[in-house]
């Protein structure tokens, strides 16, 4: 769906990933993020248990709820990212998630929080988090030089495996230092820096092209039947 476009030239520095600025910047910003969900992963359901009293079935629908948007809107999110900047994208979606989450500690804090408040928030989140994700995927290309790009997507998996390792204790650790809602705060750190690595790419991307409603499902239906194959 992704059009083909020339990739930036290689740095004059050589030919090493960490030598390209913007890769590295990508690299803080996804590891970051990374990390940070595998704090609210870890909290999140402590937090509807030992705060909100959730049954089994409850956090089980709380679950459920956070992965429902991927499912949904994972088409849709890659073809929003072909159509309209990328970066844009990816901020919009961190920025979204830094300020829904923000919301829970605020209302734990004033007593106001129900188990309502964290599903929409979870909904949402995940909404946000599968925008933010599209795009990022579909930008990694555009950063390095095409002799770069096979290199560079060996570094990205083991370092998003280590990050979010290191979530997870982090979050535990929060959880009991802090408590389960004031811990999903440092998932909103997280997303800020992410957002502040994202803005901070200086490569061009590619040209994009705001097609026709008919043309955006049928790309939709493209990639269905790719994923069926």
């Amino acid at each position: 769906m992704t059009s083909c476009v020339r990739p930036p030239a290689p740095s004059a520095s050589g030919d090493s990933l960490w030598r390209h600025r913007d890769f590295r910047r990508y690299l803080t910003g996804q590891a970051a993020s990374v990390a940070g969900s595998s704090i609210t992963q870890m909290a999140l359901p402590v937090l509807a248990v030992l705060h909100l009293d959730a049954t089994t079935a409850q956090v089980a629908w709380l679950a459920f709820l956070g992965q429902l948007p991927p499912a949904l809107l994972a088409l849709h999110a890659g073809a929003l990212a072909d159509r309209y900047s990328k970066r844009r994208q990816m901020i919009t979606g961190d920025l979204v998630s830094a300020a829904v989450l923000t919301t829970v500690p605020v209302s734990a804090a004033l007593g106001t929080l129900i188990l309502t408040q964290l599903m929409v928030v979870a909904v949402v989140q995940g909404a946000a988090s599968v925008l933010h994700d599209a795009a990022a995927i579909s930008l990694l290309p555009s950063l390095v030089d095409r002799s770069l790009i096979q290199r560079s997507n060996t570094r990205v998996g083991p370092l998003f495996a280590i990050a979010a390792t290191a979530g997870s204790h982090l979050g535990a650790a929060l959880t009991a230092v802090l408590g389960p809602a004031r811990a999903l705060l440092g998932d909103v750190v997280s997303f800020l820096i992410s957002a502040g690595c994202t803005a901070r790419i200086q490569a061009r991307e590619p040209a994009s092209h705001r097609l026709e409603a008919r043309r955006l499902r049928e790309e939709i239906g493209e990639g269905l039947r790719y994923v069926r194959c």
